[in-house]
């Protein structure tokens, strides 16, 4: 199972993709320990809860936030047969209730508070087995983070310890904790047991998965999503050009594929743990929201290669 390289001269669907998701998650903060997927469809939801609101701008009584997310990914190989290319896209949508400037025809009126934000991107993944215990990845991300264009990106390296575990390190520059960042990124994968899967790439997330029968994986779950939205000219407040927004949560989580086949049904809940909403201008805060910590659950769909 943790064989990578000889999983790329001869590629199966958890070869590479679980490498790719692993790195993925990284980078990707709207990646949900994505392993092996080719389609995912995943939607969220945040419990409400007070916020400080800018003098000068009006908000409803309860910060919200719901997301939307589509991923698409296809795999080339080349006839070389240790390396693999993965290219795709991703879209994901949030819709929160955010402070708005007061309407001019209407002072202090409230008008429509929720706030559409979204990430459109294309992704380009390089896999490449060098020997018989590491492996290279890389990944490119450029696409449209709210108003504005980047590139996020990362560079990671595993290696195979043991025959049951696999060790990696590597560097993103992504904007998963909502600011965008160098991160320093820790890959553990490992199986002590046939039904026991530890899997984990800090600090994006963690999960741990008990898999009492095929078709069916119960675990634990700790992620952190979060992006740097460039802002409209409609959506800016106190002088901002952009907003970092994060979610750090943890709680159980379920994957059930109902007729044993490729297609998954998945679904997590529990209480965010860390959270950031804050308006910035030239990366300098003008505005914290502060909002505390609430309840949330994400269900989906998804399906493997």
């Amino acid at each position: 199972m943790f064989q990578f390289p000889h999983a790329f001269r001869r590629p199966g669907p958890l070869g590479v993709a679980c490498l790719a998701g692993l790195l993925a998650a990284s980078v990707l903060p709207t990646t949900l320990a994505a392993q092996r997927e080719r389609v995912t469809v995943r939607m969220e939801s945040f419990g409400g809860t007070p916020v400080t609101v800018p003098a000068g701008t009006t908000a409803r009584e309860e910060f919200t936030q719901q997301a939307l997310q589509i991923t698409l990914s296809q795999r080339l190989v080349r006839q070389q047969g240790n390396t693999i290319v993965l290219v795709g896209g991703q879209w994901r949508a949030v819709r929160a209730a955010l402070p708005r400037a007061p309407l001019t025809n209407r002072p202090g009126a409230v008008g429509d508070a929720f706030t559409s934000l979204q990430v459109a991107t294309a992704e380009l993944m390089l896999l490449r087995s060098v020997g018989d215990r590491h492996t290279l990845v890389s990944l490119l991300r450029p696409g449209l983070y709210g108003d504005a264009f980047r590139v996020e990106g990362a560079a990671f390296v595993d290696r195979i310890v043991s025959p049951r575990t696999t060790i990696g390190a590597g560097l993103s520059y992504a904007s998963s904790f909502g600011r965008l960042l160098p991160i320093p990124v820790v890959h553990v994968l490992s199986r002590p047991s046939r039904r026991l899967l530890v899997d984990a790439l800090l600090p994006a997330r963690g999960d741990l998965w008990w898999m009492p029968r095929k078709g069916l994986d119960v675990g634990l779950n700790a992620s952190l999503v979060g992006a740097q939205y460039g802002l409209s000219e409609t959506q800016r407040i106190a002088g901002s050009d952009a907003l970092w927004l994060a979610n750090a949560t943890v709680g159980p989580q379920l994957r059930w594929a109902p007729r044993g086949g490729k297609w998954q049904l998945t679904g997590d809940a529990g209480m965010t743990v860390l959270r950031r909403l804050e308006y910035v201008r030239d990366g300098r805060r003008v505005a914290d929201l502060a909002p505390g910590n609430v309840p949330y659950v994400r269900l989906g769909a998804q399906r493997l290669f």
